[in-house]
């Protein structure tokens, strides 16, 4: 969406001649976008906006507005055209002052088809928590499926937050995101900014660290924090947590360190299929023990920061390295007879996709531990601890590996993955910072 395709595109179709101008205005859908930017010059928008408006007939319309520039007013003419006909409004993003929202009180009850909004501002978020819920424009939309806010307490309105299946993005603080967590009861997928691990805006009205909240509904969520503010300590909040639904866990920007209530909350994500660490403070033994909860994840991405710390090492890749099961000699005590046996426990049995930051220096334990996935000879399998392999113990097969190496690796490891790439395996390398 941008002014191109909303504005350009519809006036360029209709000035090419008279026949395409009668059916460029003929078709109401073609105006019934407009993405908008306010600036000193904007209040000329106002026809513009009143055309469009006009053009579209009756048509659900998708309006983006961005005001980031003085000057700042109340209200603007733009913003009052808009509201007039928010009976047709659809999907709505308004980026501005937070003042500004205050004008659009008349649209309250006037939100039949209202399914997707997104709310954001650059200032500096109210100071006060006598503000909590005093927004009510927007909290009778039967049809609102989707909100995201930016840099704004969500709490500063009030949404029909049962209705809600989707938050592409939220700003929070660990005692928001509890309170929303318990409205919310039909969400399914959620992102999350945590600004701060304590009260952002003063406007948490539920929170405790004993209270327990668990989702049946969410299947998809996305932890992270602001540049800003990467050490949000969130220790706290896992343990108060469990997504028993919940597939995908996406944890990205968290440089705070993690404790053993991590492994805990992972335990409870009895259907967890992807796992993706980005930039975070986890330890490889930290995540050694979360692993070892989830058997179901099908896709682990492990992405690390230059400089940090590294998550994959060789203990975490040979941790993750298949040992089979084998039937070994077991004496005396057992008449001579072969007993299975293993001398650990196997992760991440259903692994199929695989993404992680590595360097030189872990390369070798690397191929070694994809080999094991890949490479289900009885050669390959005898040759890790000693026996005969029982085909029934064996993992799901490596389908897709992408690596985010930091140096070079050189052409002994290309060549090493040349030859899984031989086995069916997709694999790409990104170039190196």
């Amino acid at each position: 969406m941008d002014a191109t395709n909303t504005i350009r595109t519809p006036l360029l179709v209709s000035q090419i001649c008279s026949r395409w101008r009668e059916t460029a205005l003929a078709t109401p859908r073609l105006w019934s976008r407009l993405y908008l930017q306010f600036t000193s010059t904007s209040f000329n928008l106002t026809e513009l906006v009143q055309t469009w408006l006009t053009r579209s007939g009756g048509c659900p319309l998708t309006i983006y507005v961005f005001w980031e520039e003085p000057p700042f007013t109340p209200s603007h003419p733009v913003l009052d055209a808009l509201t007039a006909h928010s009976e047709r409004w659809q999907s709505m993003f308004f980026y501005m002052p937070y003042h500004a929202f205050k004008s659009l009180a008349p649209i309250r009850k006037r939100l039949p088809l209202l399914t997707t909004l997104s709310l954001g501002t650059k200032d500096d978020p109210p100071p006060s928590s006598s503000l909590i819920g005093k927004l009510d424009m927007f909290s009778d939309a039967p049809l609102l499926r989707s909100l995201e806010s930016v840099n704004i307490s969500p709490l500063i309105f009030k949404f029909p937050w049962s209705h809600l299946r989707t938050i592409p993005m939220m700003a929070v603080s660990s005692d928001d995101f509890i309170d929303i967590l318990l409205q919310t009861s039909h969400l399914e997928q959620g992102g999350f900014v945590f600004m701060d691990s304590g009260m952002m805006y003063g406007m948490g009205s539920v929170y405790s660290p004993h209270l327990r909240v668990q989702h049946n509904s969410l299947r998809e969520v996305s932890i992270m924090t602001p540049p800003w503010n990467e050490t949000v300590d969130l220790r706290g909040l896992f343990p108060q947590l469990t997504f028993p639904k919940l597939e995908f866990l996406q944890i990205c920007n968290l440089r705070s360190p993690f404790s053993s209530e991590f492994t805990g909350f992972l335990s409870r994500l009895g259907c967890l299929q992807t796992l993706h660490l980005r930039k975070t403070a986890l330890t490889d033994s930290q995540l050694i023990q979360g692993l070892k909860t989830i058997p179901t994840l099908t896709k682990l991405i492990v992405y690390s920061a230059p400089l940090q710390a590294p998550t994959v090492t060789h203990s975490l890749l040979s941790a993750m390295t298949w040992r089979p099961l084998l039937n070994v000699e077991n004496g005396a005590a057992n008449g001579g007879r072969r007993k299975p046996q293993r001398q650990r426990q196997n992760l991440l049995p259903a692994l199929k996709s695989l993404e992680l930051t590595i360097d030189y220096n872990v390369c070798d334990t690397f191929i070694e531990m994809v080999r094991s996935r890949v490479q289900f000879t009885s050669a390959d399998s005898a040759g890790l601890n000693g026996g005969t392999p029982l085909s029934k113990d064996l993992p799901a097969r490596l389908e897709k590996i992408r690596i985010r190496p930091t140096e070079d690796l050189g052409d002994r490891i290309y060549t090493a993955l040349a030859e899984v790439a031989s086995y069916g395996v997709e694999i790409s390398v990104e170039d190196f910072c």
